[in-house]
C-alpha cells in the first residue's frame, strides 16, 4: 500500500523521507522537491469556507504545479446522499486537459449513486479516490461504519485501483487494508497537540499541559518502545519531544514504518465485510443508511 504524506507548508521536512507527498492546490504555487506529488483540489475547504469555484483557475494552478496526479474538483456530500452533478462536469473538463492524471473522487453516496459514479468514471480511468471519511459528519461510530461499508461496496464494484483520502495512519490503514494507496496529515495534527505515535499502539500525549481530551499520557515503557523503534529503524533526525515540529517529524517516520497491532471493532468489521458478496454489502449499506437518516 502506497502511503502519501499531506504537506501544508515547508515547516516539517518530510520530503527528505523520499515518500510521495500531497499538497492542496489552494495553498501552493510551486513545488521544490522531486518526490512523487499528488494535488488535492481543496473541494472540502471550498465547501466549508464558501469559496467561489473557478474551474479555469484550478486548471491554471494544476499546470503550474506540474504534479504526478491531481484530484478532480468535487463537492463533498453527506453520507448516503446523492452527489452534485457538477462533480461529473468538473471531472470531464479537467480530464480533457490532463487526461489520466486526473483522479475522480467518489464519496460515501447512496448505493444507486455509487453504481452510477463507478459506471461513469470507469469509462475514463482505472484509478479512483474514495473520500468523505474524515469530515466531522463521519466522526460518530455509526457513521464510521457507513464509510467503511460504502468503501467495501466501491472496492467490490471498481475493477481498478482505489486511493482512500485521509486514511494513511496505521489504524486507518488496518481499516482500509485492501486500498492501493492512502494519504494522511495526521502526523502533523498529533504533533501540534502534544502527541507522538507509539509504534503498534497509536497516539500518546507527551506535552506539559493537563490532558483535557481522551488521549492517554505516554508511559515510561511506551516512550522506551518509541525510542528503541527510532534507533532500530535508523531515524535520521535528532530525537526531541518538546516541540511540535520534531514531534510531527517523528510521527511521520513512525507512521511510515510501523503497523497498528491492537484489535479494534472497526477493523474487525472491515475484515468481515471483505468476505461479503456484493449483494450482502449492498444490503448492509442500505440498512446503515436507513438508520442514519431516521
Amino acid at each position: 500500500m502506497k502511503i502519501i504524506l499531506g504537506i501544508p507548508d515547508m515547516k516539517i521536512p518530510v520530503w527528505t523521507f523520499k515518500q510521495p507527498l500531497m499538497v492542496n492546490q489552494l495553498n501552493w504555487n510551486s513545488l521544490s522537491w522531486e518526490n512523487e506529488t499528488w494535488v488535492d483540489s481543496g473541494g472540502y475547504q471550498i465547501m466549508v469556507k464558501g469559496i467561489k469555484v473557478n474551474i479555469e483557475k484550478v486548471v491554471e494552478k494544476y499546470k503550474i504545479l506540474n504534479a504526478t496526479q491531481y484530484m478532480s474538483l468535487d463537492i463533498p456530500s453527506n453520507p448516503c446522499h446523492k452527489p452534485s452533478e457538477l462533480n461529473y462536469k468538473y471531472f470531464e473538463y479537467l480530464y480533457s486537459v490532463f487526461d489520466k492524471k486526473i483522479v475522480p473522487v467518489i464519496h460515501a453516496y447512496d448505493v444507486e449513486s455509487i453504481k452510477i459514479a463507478i459506471d461513469f468514471y470507469s469509462q475514463y480511468t482505472d484509478l479512483v479516490a474514495f473520500g468523505g471519511i474524515i469530515p466531522p459528519t463521519l466522526n460518530k461510530n455509526g457513521n464510521k461504519k457507513i464509510a467503511v461499508g460504502i468503501y467495501h461496496l466501491v472496492r467490490k464494484l471498481w475493477k481498478g485501483k482505489i486511493h482512500v483520502l485521509g486514511a494513511g495512519s496505521p489504524f486507518m490503514r488496518k481499516v482500509y487494508f485492501n486500498a492501493d494507496s492512502v494519504d494522511t496529515s495526521t502526523y502533523r495534527i498529533k504533533g501540534i497537540h502534544g502527541m507522538v505515535i507509539i509504534p503498534g499502539k497509536g497516539e500518546r500525549y507527551v506535552g506539559e499541559r493537563k490532558i483535557v481530551w481522551g488521549t492517554k499520557r505516554a508511559s515510561e515503557e511506551e516512550l522506551e518502545t518509541l525510542l528503541s523503534f527510532l534507533d532500530r529503524t535508523k531515524y535520521p533526525f535528532p530525537i526531541r519531544l518538546d516541540n511540535w515540529i520534531d514531534r510531527s517529524l517523528i510521527n511521520a517516520w513512525v507512521l511510515l514504518n510501523s503497523e497498528y497491532e491492537i484489535n479494534n471493532p472497526l477493523i474487525e468489521y472491515s475484515k468481515k465485510l471483505d468476505n461479503f458478496s456484493e449483494d450482502e454489502i449492498e444490503e448492509e449499506v442500505n440498512e446503515l443508511c436507513m438508520r442514519a437518516t431516521i
